[in-house]
């Protein structure tokens, strides 16, 4: 099993609060993920991600002193405003673990965004027990609301 496959499952999977010696790699994480997988972001950059988590309360996920992927969320509305994770890192169950975290920060539901044309993390989040409560077809790019559905 490689490193990556045991991320999730292995006690060197390690959640904490944002450094700011952490700015660079989550900035960077950021820009390559929106870079490779949201092509209607037009001239992404890494000051982009300050600008993006900008008041909220950023997790880190680490991986053997490797930062794997981060959640930036507004606690105060109980919004999942972005959860990425850095190429390579996806599908090993990190993005469950930030998600279990943030769900553990909030007193309400919680609730996110997702792009329409982002197919890939519509499923993530159907598959952790959200429900779309909400489309905007409206908005550029469209997008759907979602809220945590869980009874616990």
């Amino acid at each position: 099993m490689t490193k990556q496959k045991i991320a999730a499952r292995s006690n060197n999977l390690i959640l904490r609060d944002m450094q700011a010696e952490d700015s660079e790699a989550l900035a960077r994480i950021y820009l390559d993920t929106r870079v490779t997988n949201f092509p209607w972001v037009r001239s992404p950059k890494l000051s982009d991600f300050d600008l993006a988590s900008s008041g909220e309360q950023i997790t880190v996920a680490v991986f053997d002193h490797e930062i794997v992927g981060f959640s930036s969320l507004s606690e105060w509305d109980s919004f999942l405003h972005l959860l990425f994770i850095k190429e390579g890192w996806q599908r090993q169950g990190i993005g469950a673990v930030l998600l279990k975290k943030a769900r553990e920060m909030v007193k309400e539901p919680l609730e996110l965004k997702v792009v329409t044309a982002n197919v890939s993390a519509q499923r993530f989040y159907e598959r952790e027990g959200f429900k779309v409560v909400a489309h905007s077809i409206l908005s550029n790019p469209m997008n759907v609301t979602y809220r945590d559905d869980r009874n616990s």
